[in-house]
């Protein structure tokens, strides 16, 4: 079909750019630390599996190349330590809980795939989804989820050639969601890239990749608690991880 390319690859275009109505952030106000008879669910989407975004101009062919380059690191990805991410539903009941709002941790995964949609509504400030019956099930007034859209790296191409390295990148969403009116209260999505500092091509462990991409673990998630919780941020450093000893790789 000739190469002129996909506007971006299918595993990644989604992640990065989202849908074509993408949902405004809503900063969280201290007025939702007022009510502490409200009980809060807690939950997390099952987190999806690490892999490599590739981005960029590509055609069917060169997304199958692109992909079989990748495979060293995918592979590697899969042994990565994500408990940061998949901790934040405990570490957001110990905020809460410090602010005597009431909390109930939903133990299994939200599937929210599975889940209708809302229909009785719909532009900024709705939530995609009818998680109005979840008040009943979990005996709650509000639902703060955690989803985890992307873990792992990401890397641009144009055609089967990369423009740049990979680096170490992590996409999270979080809202908060008044169970009785399926409004949103709260709405924060982040995105990290941390840079491999040296050389990153240093297969298999690819050790200063996976330093990277700790660093954009470590960041999106204190970045996302820190926008509920009004905290403040912590000074900013250069997103770049691992050892100089070598220049970077290509």
């Amino acid at each position: 079909m000739g190469r002129r390319y996909l506007v971006a690859l299918v595993l990644g275009a989604s992640v990065l750019a989202g849908c074509a109505t993408v949902q405004k952030p809503i900063p969280a106000t201290g007025a939702l630390f007022d009510n502490k008879e409200r009980p809060v669910a807690i939950a997390i989407e099952k987190l999806p599996e690490p892999g490599q975004v590739m981005l960029g101009n590509q055609g069917l062919l060169d997304v199958v190349i692109n992909r079989a380059n990748a495979k060293a690191i995918v592979e590697r990805l899969q042994k990565q330590d994500f408990t940061t991410v998949s901790g934040l539903p405990e570490s957001f009941r110990q905020g809460l809980a410090s602010r005597q709002i009431p909390v109930v941790m939903v133990a299994e995964p939200i599937d929210t795939e599975s889940m209708p949609k809302y229909t009785e509504g719909s532009g900024e400030g709705v939530a995609l989804r009818d998680y109005r019956p979840l008040a009943k099930k979990y005996k709650a007034d509000k639902l703060l989820l955690v989803t985890a859209r992307s873990l792992g790296t990401v890397r641009t191409y144009y055609g089967f050639l990369p423009t740049g390295a990979p680096e170490g990148y992590v996409a999270l969403t979080g809202q908060l969601i008044d169970l009785s009116t399926n409004r949103l209260e709260w709405y924060e999505r982040v995105d990290v890239r941390a840079s491999a500092m040296g050389d990153w091509d240093q297969a298999p462990e690819y050790e200063n990749l996976m330093r990277a991409v700790d660093e954009s673990t470590r960041t999106a998630a204190s970045k996302l608690r820190g926008s509920f919780f009004l905290e403040q941020a912590a000074p900013t450093v250069p997103p770049v991880a691992g050892s100089a000893a070598k220049p970077a790789g290509q």
